[in-house]
């Protein structure tokens, strides 16, 4: 069995593991998972993971976003943002799904945004359709 497979690492993405310290902006095609600490921003088109050991004081732009420590910043995501038991996040959020689960701190504010596959219009009531 590979390491990779084993650890759930496949080495496209970019870890910051606990105990390093990074100044300054990433940007990445692939996902990234920090368990370390950051003072800067973050833009990839992939996913970003924040570990339990992770503090990051900057902004984040992904595909998805999931916070299991701490990050003072906004987040922006064309998908889904979660925000786990042990995540605090302080700043804005937008996204097309966001999940607080019980037990995590956000403060700040929340705009959905509608993804491209639901902005069809939605057809009207009609009296007509009440008097059945």
């Amino acid at each position: 069995m590979r390491k990779e497979t084993i650890v759930g690492i496949t080495g496209n993405e970019t870890v910051i593991g606990a105990g390093v310290r990074v100044k300054g902006n990433l940007t990445s095609e692939h996902d990234m998972i920090i368990d370390g600490s950051l003072v800067g921003n973050i833009k990839t088109k992939g996913a970003i993971t924040i570990g339990v050991n992770g503090i990051i004081k900057g902004n984040l732009v992904a595909r998805d976003a999931s916070v299991s420590g701490m990050l003072e910043g906004d987040i922006k995501a064309t998908n889904n943002v979660s925000i786990m038991e042990t995540g605090r996040v302080r700043g804005n959020v937008s996204c097309s799904d966001l999940a607080i689960t019980t037990g995590a701190i956000f403060m700040g504010t929340s705009v959905m945004a509608i993804p491209e596959s639901h902005t069809e219009p939605i057809a009207e009531a009609t009296t007509d359709s009440l008097e059945a």
